[in-house]
């Protein structure tokens, strides 16, 4: 794969990112207003506390909200890098780092795109190599 090649991949994987984000844009959308729906609804008036392990959490529905805005924080990861390899910035590369491993969780796959994605933004041309620049 030359230089060329290399910077079309980066491209289409930041296009790929900038999907992923607008495809999880209604799914965070409809997850706030799950959320609202859920924690007005009287399920969780019967329920006094929450037990994970050894932890006892009051009241549940406080860490409830915790999942919309994870949720809105990944999209913005995944638009946000996307656009910088996309249009290859420097720190598109460095960022891109943070969504391709967030893939990795999604089996099976999305293990293999994160797993790829990794691959090539970590790749460095033969042709970049023999001119004695450093990786980015």
């Amino acid at each position: 794969m030359d230089l060329k090649d290399h910077d079309n991949n980066l491209r289409i994987i930041g296009k790929i990112f900038i999907v992923i984000g607008l495809i999880l844009v209604p799914i965070s959308i409809s997850t706030f207003f799950f959320v609202d729906m859920i924690s007005h609804s009287d399920f969780w008036h019967e329920i006094r506390h929450f037990e994970v392990m050894f932890m006892e959490i009051h009241p549940p529905q406080n860490l409830l909200y915790m999942l919309p805005i994870l949720q809105t924080l990944s999209l913005l990861v995944f638009i946000v890098s996307g656009y910088g390899l996309a249009t290859k910035q420097d720190w598109g590369k460095k960022f891109a780092i943070v969504p391709a491993v967030l893939l990795l969780f999604k089996f099976p796959i999305g293990t293999a795109l994160g797993g790829y994605m990794i691959y090539a933004i970590h790749y460095v041309p033969k042709e970049e190599v023999s001119n004695g620049n450093e990786p980015a």
